[in-house]
């Protein structure tokens, strides 16, 4: 197989709600639940979670369940396949009316965003009155059905113990001696990771279940759609985020894009993956777990025709019919971009590699970045605080990355002029001017 030219010839995502909300976390649940229903467009497309994938709900339950969501309904009833059910958009799940059976349900809107119920809770199945139980193929997907407080405590045990996958159903780990293991390995350090003192600790095999089949029949789609050819000929690449986020990947696909991390540099709002040979940009959007260890997901892509899509855009679907994808630019990319209505269907997580490494600073491409940055004076590290609070109100779901930057400056790792030019990036200055109106009583 050859990696790093890409192909194989071989073989505004929403914050999520969890399924069910019994118990003491119910009315938050419910809570978050009413905002992202009042929040979501139109859904353009409804899914449920079945044999280990995401299926579309078809047929004629497809435009009630439209209407009853435009009549801002929280609960619609429809039929499939000769069986009735009740729709929970609040709770996001379908519920059969005869066995009281739930399972995960989720949509896309008419803007393209995706919304989805939390990963830990995808695909889990219950009955009316009874505690979740695990059906067979949840038994293969290494979910826990024990409580909130169990699964926390198994969750830091098993961060403690060196991973956040060590289920061996969801992804099993290669010994070092495995050819796919060197393989892996060696497309992530032969493309400056080894220079950058990166030091694999563990490299995983996902386990696909009905996700392999989905990615295979879009494959076929997008080839007879585009007339053959390499649209339909996946390329590999590669996707870094949060270990949370990697862990939900390994286990139930992507839950939220990761354009959010690349501020003014993400080329859409769609999922960001990098070429096969480019994984130290994937890297820096790696963020590490407790112990100090970063992952990144080596996957298979689906591109079809991709249309080139600036730096700065906040394009979430294909500009016309014609495109599939986004790209930064055609020749050499740096970033292929998948957006968010494909990409549980056209990007297939194939090998985890877990790893060490003193990671640089995150704003790059600065002339500074080769002299040593002095630590900030104690005037600028008390005005930066309040400044951040007042971001945080406005642009709460960018505060993990925007405190991560703060913090490398704080710590005197870059330079003020650099952290500005990334806040400016990444908030963007019309956010900036409105809270320095504020600050100043404006």
């Amino acid at each position: 197989m050859d990696f790093s030219s890409g192909d194989m010839k071989a073989a505004i995502l929403r914050p999520v709600v969890p399924v069910g909300g019994g118990g003491s976390g119910s009315t938050p649940a419910i809570l978050r639940g009413w905002r992202e229903f009042r929040r979501s467009g139109a859904p353009a497309r409804f899914l449920c979670f079945e044999d280990g994938g995401w299926v579309d709900v078809a047929g004629e339950a497809v435009g009630k369940l439209r209407q009853a969501f435009r009549d801002r309904k929280v609960m619609a009833e429809a039929v499939l396949g000769g069986r009735a059910y009740l729709f929970d958009f609040l709770r996001m799940v379908r519920i059969d009316a005869a066995t009281g059976e739930e399972t995960a349900l989720g949509w896309i809107d008419d803007r393209g965003a995706c919304f989805f119920p939390a990963p830990n809770c995808a695909g889990m199945k219950r009955k009316r009155d009874e505690a979740p139980v695990e059906d067979e193929a949840e038994s293969s997907s290494g979910v826990d059905e024990r409580s909130g407080e169990s699964r926390g405590a198994e969750a830091a045990k098993k961060r403690k113990a060196g991973g956040v996958w060590v289920n061996a159903a969801a992804a099993a780990r290669l010994e070092e001696g495995d050819k796919y293991y060197q393989v892996v390995s060696k497309l992530f350090l032969s493309y400056g990771m080894a220079q950058k003192g990166a030091v694999i600790t563990a490299v995983h095999k996902i386990a696909h279940g009905g996700r392999a089949r989905a990615f295979q029949r879009q494959g076929q789609l997008l080839a007879a759609a585009r007339g053959g050819g390499a649209a339909g000929i996946p390329k590999f690449a590669w996707y870094g985020a949060s270990a949370e986020d990697v862990a939900a990947v390994v286990e139930r696909g992507f839950a939220r894009t990761n354009a959010p991390r690349l501020g003014g540099r993400k080329h859409g709002d769609g999922l960001h993956l990098s070429p096969p040979q480019c994984p130290l940009s994937s890297a820096m959007l790696a963020k590490a777990d407790g112990s100090g260890e970063a992952h990144i997901v080596l996957c298979r892509v689906l591109m079809g025709t991709s249309e080139v899509v600036a730096a700065g855009s906040s394009q979430s679907c294909p500009s016309s019919n014609a495109y599939d994808s986004a790209v930064d630019k055609l020749e050499n990319p740096q970033w292929y971009v998948v957006w968010s209505k494909d990409v549980n269907t056209r990007v297939l997580p194939e090998y985890v590699v877990s790893f060490r490494w003193p990671k640089p600073q995150p704003v790059q491409g600065s002339s500074e970045a080769t002299s040593k940055p002095k630590k900030p004076s104690p005037v600028a590290r008390d005005m930066f605080p309040t400044l951040l609070a007042e971001i945080e109100l406005l642009v709460p779901d960018k505060c993990d990355l925007l405190q991560e930057s703060y913090n490398s400056f704080k710590m005197g790792q870059i330079k003020k002029d650099q952290f500005i030019r990334f806040l400016r990036s990444y908030i963007g200055d019309e956010v900036l001017t409105t809270v320095a109106r504020k600050l100043r009583g404006c």
